[in-house]
């Protein structure tokens, strides 16, 4: 199964989307904040990791940043799932390796599901 690390620190959308993915046959597992997910991705490599800006303790930015220079995860597709930015954040955050940059606001369980299908090879 295709595991999925998800990043977010607010309980009720990581909940519909630990749901959602859950139940589209995704193995996901979750973390409140950047320090949590670094360590838990240096524990066990995920194949994806769905990660928010708005962190605390170490920000979406700077989780990318650090996951790009570890060479156990530096090859990890890594989606930016947020609402938290601009156009020259967009470009800055492809710039630092973002697999991909989806808003929030129209993204659902089901799309996103869809779309981890095609970054991900193989099935859920």
């Amino acid at each position: 199964m295709t595991r999925v690390l998800f990043v977010d620190d607010n309980p009720v959308v990581m909940t519909v989307y630990r749901s959602g993915l859950s139940m589209a046959g995704f193995t996901v597992e979750t973390a409140h904040d950047g320090e949590t997910a670094l360590a838990m991705a240096a524990a066990a490599t995920p194949d994806v990791i769905v990660l928010d800006l708005m962190l605390p303790i170490i920000d979406g930015f700077e989780v990318l940043r650090r996951v790009r220079a570890d060479p156990q995860l530096m090859h990890v597709p890594v989606i930016v799932f947020s609402n938290s930015y601009t156009s020259e954040r967009t470009n800055e955050l492809w710039s630092a390796g973002a697999t991909q940059v989806l808003p929030k606001a129209t993204m659902t369980p089901k799309k996103l599901s869809e779309l981890l299908l095609t970054i991900v090879p193989g099935k859920p």
